[in-house]
Parts: C-alpha cells; structure tokens; sequence
C-alpha cells in the first residue's frame, strides 16, 4: 500500500473515528429525594433535585410541596436558595416562585457550574426553610483522535469546567492498550493549559499500539474538588476518567 493512499485513509478517518465518553470507575449512586420538613403554619415543605447529577450544562429541577400532598395551600411565595462549593458564603436567592393551588411547586431549568448545595424557603417571617439538596455538577469532557501517519497519531481532551480564579497547567496522562480489557501502559505525559475561562485543553502524539486501539486520560486540576463525585477524586495516574477509541 502507497503512503499516498495510507493519507488519503487517515484523512478519511479524521472526523467521527473517536468514541469518546466519561468512564468514572466507581458507579453513580444518585442523591436521594430531600425529605419533607415541618414548616410553622403550613404544615410540610417538601422538596427534591432531578436529577441528582449532571454534566456542566444541563438542567436540573427542584419540584415540592407546601402543606399535606393533594391539599397544600396555593399562592404561598416560595425562594430557591443556592450555596455553591466551597460552601462558604452561605445560601443566596437564584429564583423565586409561587405555590399552585394543591400546594405543589417547580423550579424548572436550574443550571448550575460546580457542585451546590440547595434548599426552598417559604418567604416571610418565621421563614420555613425544606432540607438541603446537593446538587453534583461534572465536567463536560469531548476529544478526537487524527492520524498523522505511520506511526503517528494526534490525541485531543478538550474539558468544560467551572472557572478558576487563577489558570492552571496540570500533568496530563495518556495511556493505551490494544482493546478494552487490555493492560493500559503509560505512553506519554504532557500539560494541559487554560484555552479560555472555563475550558482546559490538552494534545499528545503517539505512537499506537496497534491500528486499533483504546487510550485514557487523566489530570488533576484546581476545579476537580468543585466538580463531580468527592469518592471519584483520586490522584492521578490511577484516577482514570476518560475513555476514547480509534481506529486508522
């Protein structure tokens, strides 16, 4: 085979040949549903998060009730309140509703850019407060892979994150093993870097194992402890977090 026809191959393979996915090694085990609490006056606040967990970006939603489910009192002006990590700064308003008739209530397209602890609080005075709901916010991870020719291949981590104060260049680990299930050896170590506010890039080449084959990446960086599972905040090389193929 010509390495002419050898680059019109790997050209062909640039876009769509990379599988890529988030393969925390522990399993997701969702925060319950907040329990109602008795609130003076109206009996119970309820309230719940769904879901528990979500990538940077997606929405989540606190739904309750006020008062005895199916007979709660309506127009009761309820606050949803937000401390997020560290949990320092305490609880902030972030939206504000009213209950329907049956007492029930929604706050809908909650989109929030780390890990927050949440609670409903009927307004006035005494001020009822619900439990606290924690809300897990991961990291948005997407990567490619692109053949540079015999013997080398360009790996690509692009991450989504909370902003940090500072910017940051963490050691980077890639590994690669022939297929999954397969021993995964260390093939390089790099850095990555702050492309923009919230966004931590990082690329490798190297010389695969095979003409298929699986690579994994980690890195510990300043807004890991901000984001995700804390059970999942392992150091690195043995916290492996992402999962890709390719194949040229």
């Amino acid at each position: 085979m010509g390495a002419g026809e050898d680059s019109r191959r790997a050209q062909s393979r640039r876009s769509g040949s990379v599988a890529l996915g988030v393969a925390l090694l522990l399993a997701l085990a969702l925060a319950p549903a907040g329990k109602a609490v008795p609130a003076p006056g109206i009996g119970e606040l309820a309230a719940s998060l769904s879901p528990a967990e979500v990538t940077l970006g997606e929405a989540q939603s606190v739904t309750g009730r006020v008062g005895a489910a199916g007979n709660g009192p309506g127009g009761v002006p309820l606050t949803l309140q937000a401390n997020p990590y560290p949990f320092r700064r305490g609880f902030t308003p972030i939206a504000r509703t009213t209950s329907a008739a049956d007492g029930s209530y929604s706050f809908p397209g909650i989109r929030l850019d780390r890990n927050t602890r949440l609670q409903v609080v009927v307004e006035g005075s005494p001020a009822p407060v619900g439990p606290v709901l924690a809300a897990t916010v991961d990291a948005k991870v997407s990567g490619g892979a692109r053949s540079l020719g015999p013997g080398r291949v360009r790996l690509i981590l692009r991450v989504r994150h909370t902003p940090t104060a500072r910017p940051s260049a963490p050691s980077v680990w890639w590994f690669l093993a022939t297929r999954p299930g397969r021993v995964f050896r260390l093939a390089a170590v790099t850095h990555a870097r702050d492309t923009s506010p919230g966004t931590t890039s990082a690329s490798v080449i190297v010389d695969p194992p095979a003409r298929r084959f699986v690579y994994r990446v980690c890195l510990n960086a300043r807004w890991e402890k901000a984001m995700g599972r804390p059970d999942a905040h392992r150091r690195c090389p043995e916290a492996t977090f992402v999962l890709g193929r390719h194949a040229f």
